[in-house]
């Protein structure tokens, strides 16, 4: 089946996220992307900003991608997740794998989606450094997204379930998150007491 090669390097970065989306991946390798810059610039539907590749020609940045080999079905998917048409367009990039010229493609944003007020959420930035860390990009651009500027997003049960994904924990920043959590753990908790109970009181009566 025809097939294309898919740069990743923002949340998709690790195969188990990309994977959740479009299904099982073939992991190709990972690329450097001499002349480009990673920024959070691009705006999001859910208020925050998205990871986002600017050109920088003879600036001397460098960012990292991680090439996939997706099939067409699996493109398609794809392009439902990120918005294409809606808030990402797709750019043909030339890179080489194995010594070879291949013609890939990633997503960007365009100049209508852009935004330099926004945050990322801080479980948005978590799936990307998570991400880097597995293709075993360099260090030096690992640490550089982890101090990405961050906001808590309200929300708890959505990042929650980003972070699930890649079994990462969420990390309250504030007393009311911990006490949200809290009580989510002591009502869990009081909901497995009970079933225990129950369960126990009937195997009782039947014995």
């Amino acid at each position: 089946m025809p097939s294309r090669v898919y740069l990743a390097y923002g949340s998709n970065l690790h195969p188990r996220r990309l994977e959740e989306r479009v299904g099982a991946v073939e992991s190709m390798a990972a690329v450097r992307l001499t002349g480009w810059s990673l920024r959070f610039d691009k705006r999001g539907g859910d208020g925050s900003a998205k990871a986002n590749l600017r050109a920088a020609p003879d600036t001397g940045h460098v960012a990292f991608a991680a090439a996939y080999r997706l099939r067409r079905d699996q493109v398609r998917l794809l392009d439902a997740f990120e918005g294409w048409g809606h808030g990402y367009e797709t750019l043909p990039i030339a890179v080489r794998l194995d010594g070879e010229e291949v013609q890939a493609f990633t997503y960007l944003a365009p100049t209508q989606w852009l935004s330099e007020d926004l945050l990322p959420f801080d479980w948005y930035v978590d799936l990307i450094v998570a991400g880097a860390r597995f293709h075993r990009f360099d260090k030096s651009y690992v640490r550089q997204i982890a101090a990405q500027p961050a906001k808590r997003d309200r929300d708890l049960h959505r990042a929650t379930r980003e972070l699930s994904e890649m079994n990462l924990a969420l990390h309250p920043t504030t007393k009311g998150d911990a006490d949200h959590i809290l009580v989510c753990v002591r009502l869990c908790a009081s909901v497995k007491v009970t079933l225990i109970s129950s369960f126990s009181s009937a195997f009782e009566s039947e014995h």
